[in-house]
This record gives structure tokens, sequence and C-alpha cells, in this order.
């Protein structure tokens, strides 16, 4: 019985150390996003899925990235998180590289046990190929504006500061 109840209590403890959320939040570059983050406190994985559909095309993407807690107590917390995406536009898969990358740096306010609002700027690249391939010449057009822009032989880099904000749900 004993053994059990060690057991018991070594599995809440670390059950303390794990870190789940869902978010759903609004952007610039993804107007739209749905997240899910798992893994430990320090440090987590980050899977996400949104749409551009404020734009004149559909864009869609999907992605991973990892994340850290840079502060957290009970009401507030800081976190730093990177993510890369794969953009697809005008169709259900492009074929052609379009990656879009993203370094959030987000602050949250927690307002119930489980549910906070959260907010931050985002530093974007959208760099995707523009040679021809696959029988066309794609140019993107994922950028919703751009700070930096480059062109080069085979691929096209555009930079841009943008703003998130959303909800989470965790605990």
């Amino acid at each position: 019985m004993l053994t059990s109840l060690c057991w018991a209590q070594e599995k809440t403890t670390d059950n303390k150390s794990l870190y789940k959320a869902f978010e759903m939040s609004v952007s610039e570059g993804l107007n739209l996003q749905a997240t899910a983050k798992v893994g430990i406190k320090p440090v987590y994985g980050i899977f996400s899925v949104g749409t551009q559909f404020l734009a004149e095309n559909y864009k869609w993407a999907f992605g991973a990235g990892v994340g850290t807690h840079l502060m957290k107590t009970e009401d507030h917390s800081m976190n730093l998180e990177y993510m890369i995406f794969h953009v697809n536009e005008n169709e259900i898969w492009t074929d052609n590289y379009n990656n879009f990358q993203q370094v959030r740096l987000l602050y949250s306010k927690r307002l119930g046990e489980k549910i906070s609002i959260f907010g931050g700027p985002s530093f974007n690249l959208n760099i995707a190929e523009n040679k021809e391939s696959f029988g066309h010449t794609f140019e993107s057009t994922f950028a919703p504006y751009d700070m930096y822009s480059h062109v080069g032989d085979s691929h096209t880099a555009k930079g841009w500061i943008g703003f998130t904000l959303g909800i989470r749900f965790d605990k």
C-alpha cells in the first residue's frame, strides 16, 4: 500500500511539470490560427495550423516549433517561441518551397483557472522559391507587407514585424 501511495505521489509530481495548452489567435500573417502546445515547463513543442483568409487569394499553413517560458507566475507569463510553417497558396498543396518562419514574444494574463489572453510582437520571414519548377514559375504573395525584401536567383525573402493576439486554454 505504501508503494502505491508513493507511486501516486510521484505521478502527481510528474504531472505538475507537464505543460499542455490549446490556443486560438489572430495576426496579420495567419489571420486565424489554432495551436497545440505540449512539453515540460521550461521547454515545449508547438503544432499549429492557420489560414490567411483576409488576403485576395486563399492561403493556409501548417507548422511546428519550440517555445520556452521566460517568466511564469500564477497570473502572468512571458513566452519566447520559434515557429516554421509550410505555406500553401491557391491550392490544397503547394509543391514549391514556401516557408514562413516566425519568432514571437508573448505576454499572457490569466483570466480564470484555465483561460488566459495573450499578445505580443512577432518577427516574420517568408522565403519562397521563385524559379521555374513543376512546369510553372511560383511567386509567393503570403507576406502582408514587407520591411525587408530580397530577390535572388532562386528564392525571394520578405520580412516584416507583426503582432499576435489570442486566447489560451491551459493549466
